[in-house]
């Protein structure tokens, strides 16, 4: 180092001895953070956590997805488990559950296997469950009793 705080690097460039080397960060975890304040147009494919506080516009597919709060998402969305505490407007599909807090404001089509809605949400759009929904017809107690009375009869017949 000389009297002026600079080195010489590999290329013999000169460094300052304050400037910061930047190294790639390895994201292993497959998370995608959009930070309050910061909006994105485009499309995430592939993230297995998706944490929005910004703003995103576009298509997201991620394994887990939580808007946030202050966050918001116009477009389609799908992953696995998805929480919305923010505001939301186009298709979101959920194929295992769908939390929805009661800050959320959503418009749009909605699928969901499984549901939980908070007192206080706002939602205006379609919902519809994925998969096979059973109906049952309910059984009165006077009818089972008519039943039975008719079996004593014929038996004692």
């Amino acid at each position: 180092m000389d009297d002026n705080n600079t080195e010489m690097d590999e290329n013999n460039s000169e460094l300052a001895s304050d400037e910061i080397q930047s190294t790639p960060i390895d994201n292993d975890a497959k998370a995608v953070n959009i930070g309050s304040g910061v909006r994105i147009d485009g499309r995430i494919e592939g993230a297995e956590t998706s944490d929005i506080s910004g703003t995103l516009t576009g298509t997201l597919k991620s394994s887990n997805i939580n808007i946030n709060s202050k966050g918001a998402f116009n477009g389609d969305m799908s992953g696995q488990e998805i929480t919305i505490s923010g505001s939301v407007d186009g298709e979101i599909n959920s194929e295992d559950y769908l939390i929805v807090n009661n800050s959320a404001n959503i418009k749009g089509v909605i699928e969901y296997n499984s549901l939980q809605v908070s007192y206080g949400a706002k939602i205006q759009g379609t919902l519809r469950h994925r998969g096979s929904v059973q109906s049952y017809s309910p059984v009165s107690t006077d009818a089972v009793k008519e039943d039975e009375i008719k079996e004593n009869y014929e038996d004692d017949q």
